[in-house]
């Protein structure tokens, strides 16, 4: 994860919509709503969170 996350920025109190994560920020860029960013802020989204599992075999 550190190879592709530079750090994760956490509110500093528990917020009641449940979100704790503040804003992500990435060592390359990632491409979000056709443009590429390397700081992802979370603060006043709504994000559908996908966990993957990827295998080499």
């Amino acid at each position: 994860m550190k190879a592709f996350i530079e750090r994760i920025e956490l509110f500093p109190e528990k917020r009641k919509d449940g979100c704790w994560i503040k804003n992500i920020v990435f060592n390359f860029p990632v491409l979000v709503d056709g443009e590429e960013v390397k700081e992802l802020p979370l603060e006043n989204e709504i994000m559908l969170e996908t966990v993957c599992l990827l295998e080499q075999t």
